[in-house]
């Protein structure tokens, strides 16, 4: 890697770093934490690591597809979009913070705009060919390999809650009046949750919470792993899923993940993230599409989410499968699996997210 790149990597780390954990403090600073978990500010953060790329690709790399002197077509309103949608909703959570007596209605004005972000995405997909979304790294890829990731995850988080209850580690939560807020008659109340489970849970919440996933995968496996890559495929996404794990060590910290904030639950995050990290990179290389690794890390989000709350709800955050060390175990194997694909070994070091011969 030569220095300049370097230098570029060290700024890009730095500028997602200062932007995300800087903004979280300036808001806890002017809300206090109560306040700073209702105004939902953690998805801003979401959104930085491909704000801070985006930014960094039009305005900042000469040698970048998507720089406004070189490419101005329709799809660049994808990322227009995002940087708009960005600014936007800071000051969503900003003014928020200011007056908590207008949030609620301020942060439904959130919601709405990652929907129709997303929305956005797809009337301009249907405005253009695929080869113009190659060109600047958004093409869908591969739909058919991503849709066996997406059944791998589902079928990964099933598993992992029949662990829980064959071992003793976890316990049904009971019958529910309300299933995401919708209410749900008893005698129904199973199928209910099986149809809800595949409408809500694995398709509609990550497709309208598309933008924060976005966010992250396009900044981290997108264009960090677009320049580290050279490196080597698998050093490269180990390395970024490291990074990725030590981004998140305020969420941890604050007590608003699935550890608890302690030094334990820090190391068993990072260990999550760098595992984790390299199945997304892997998703990416063998897609070739960074929707589908943005799409993925929804279903991953939402279907533990859903599992915990209705299925099957762990004894110990620590000591259980699922997230917990038992199911990191479970996770490492997995990642040992597919450390024996080719795909690792293969010289070339572009994994062609970017259309690099056209023009």
């Amino acid at each position: 890697m030569n220095t300049k790149k370097f230098k570029w990597i060290i700024i890009y780390l730095f500028l997602v770093f200062f932007l995300s954990w800087g903004f979280d403090w300036l808001v806890v600073s002017i809300a206090g934490m109560d306040d700073f978990f209702i105004l939902s500010a953690t998805p801003w953060g979401m959104l930085v690591p491909a704000f801070v790329a985006i930014i960094l690709q039009r305005f900042f790399f000469p040698h970048s597809k998507i720089h406004y002197k070189k490419y101005n077509k329709k799809p660049v309103w994808i990322f227009r979009g995002f940087l708009i949608l960005t600014v936007l909703y800071a000051g969503v959570v900003l003014i928020s913070a200011i007056s908590m007596k207008i949030a609620p209605t301020l942060l439904k004005l959130g919601v709405l705009l990652f929907t129709l972000w997303t929305l956005s995405i797809f009337w301009v997909m249907g405005q253009t060919d695929q080869k113009s979304f190659r060109k600047i790294g958004l093409s869908l890829g591969k739909v058919n390999t991503g849709e066996k990731f997406i059944a791998g995850i589902v079928l990964f988080f099933i598993l992992q809650a029949g662990l829980n209850l064959i071992f003793h580690l976890g316990y049904f939560p009971g019958r529910s009046d309300h299933i995401y807020g919708l209410p749900v008659p008893s005698w129904l109340y199973f199928p209910a949750m099986v149809i809800i489970f595949v409408l809500v849970t694995v398709i509609g919440i990550p497709l309208s919470s598309l933008a924060g996933f976005f966010g992250e995968e396009y900044g981290w496996r997108g264009f960090l792993l677009g320049e580290l890559i050279g490196w080597g495929r698998l050093k490269a996404v180990a390395l970024i899923g490291f990074i990725w794990g030590i981004w998140h060590i305020p969420v941890i910290f604050r007590g608003n993940h699935t550890y608890p904030p302690t030094l334990t639950g820090l190391v068993l995050g990072i260990i999550l993230f760098t595992l984790w990290g390299i199945l997304q990179g892997y998703a990416v290389i063998k897609t070739g599409s960074i929707w589908i690794a943005a799409f993925m890390h929804g279903v991953v989000n939402s279907v533990y989410s859903f599992f915990i709350t209705y299925v099957v709800k762990p004894e110990h955050k620590i000591f259980s499968f699922g997230l917990g060390i038992f199911g990191l175990l479970c996770l490492a194997f997995i990642v040992v699996m597919i450390l024996f694909d080719p795909v690792w070994k293969k010289e070339k070091t572009a994994f062609m997210l970017v259309d690099k011969t056209s023009n």
